[in-house]
C-alpha cells in the first residue's frame, strides 16, 4: 500500500462506499436504498417524528431529509400526517411495508457485516469498533 491508502480518511471513506455499496446490491432490487437505513430505524424506534427531527437524529441536512421522505412516501415506506396540534407540522411515520423493508435491509446490513468482517476475530472487531468510536467522540468534542 502506498502512503495514500493508508491515510485515516481514505481508508475510512473507501470502506464506507464498499459497505454500502454492498448493502445497495442487496436492498434496491427492493425498492430501499442504504441512505433510507437510518430513517427506518429513528422511525422504527420513535414511532412517529417530524422531518426536523429525523434530520437531527440521522444527522442530515433539511433538504437532503426533505428528498429521502419525497422518494420514501413514493415507495410506501413512510406516511405523513397533519399534526393535530399545529397544522404546519407533518407526522411521520413507518408504513406496514416501511415495517417490511427495515427487516429486509437489517438482514442485509447483518451479510455485509459478516462478509467485512471475515478473517478477523471478534477481539479484533471489537478494537477496530472500540478506536472508530473513540476517534467520532474526539471529533465530537469541537
Amino acid at each position: 500500500m502506498n502512503i495514500r491508502t493508508q491515510s485515516l480518511g481514505f481508508v475510512v471513506g473507501a470502506l464506507n462506499r464498499r459497505i454500502v455499496w454492498h448493502l445497495a446490491q442487496l436492498t434496491a432490487p427492493h425498492g430501499v436504498m442504504p441512505g433510507q437505513f437510518p430513517v427506518l430505524r429513528c422511525l422504527r424506534d420513535v414511532k412517529v417524528s417530524t422531518q426536523m427531527e429525523l434530520a437531527r437524529m440521522v444527522g442530515v441536512e433539511q433538504p437532503s431529509m426533505a428528498a429521502t421522505l419525497v422518494r420514501m412516501e413514493k415507495n410506501g415506506l413512510i406516511e405523513r400526517i397533519s399534526d393535530e396540534n399545529d397544522g404546519r407540522r407533518r407526522l411521520v411515520s413507518l408504513t406496514d411495508h416501511g415495517r417490511a423493508m427495515l427487516a429486509l435491509m437489517t438482514d442485509a446490513a447483518v451479510e455485509v457485516y459478516r462478509e467485512a468482517c471475515l478473517g478477523l476475530t471478534d477481539e479484533e472487531v471489537a478494537e477496530f469498533l472500540r478506536i472508530g468510536v473513540k476517534m467520532m467522540a474526539n471529533l465530537d468534542e469541537e
